[in-house]
């Protein structure tokens, strides 16, 4: 399992078309911006990425480092993550 610090990084997941050329290596996708470095694949899915990006630098260059991403060949969605804490269900919930 993946050991995500939401405190000093913000994590994005980004969707790759099977014909991309970084479906089959998405640690190129790092090239985009050199702040970026590729934590793995999403669970089980193939086509989604996440990349994790210091929260200085995406305070600094969010909105433009969404910007390369979302407009190079083969990404077909980029959504940045949040951390969500879950709560414990009861025992009588259905």
């Amino acid at each position: 399992m993946q050991h995500l610090n939401y405190n000093t990084n913000t994590y994005l997941a980004v969707t790759l078309s099977p014909q991309s050329q970084y479906f089959s290596s998405p640690s190129a996708l790092i090239q985009a911006h050199p702040s970026l470095t590729h934590v793995g694949k999403v669970g089980q899915l193939e086509d989604v990425q996440l990349y994790g990006i210091s929260k200085a630098v995406w305070q600094r260059e969010g909105d433009n480092i969404l910007d390369q991403l979302k407009g190079l060949e083969g990404v077909d969605r980029v959504d940045v993550q949040s951390l969500q804490v879950r709560s414990k269900r009861g025992g009588d919930e259905l």
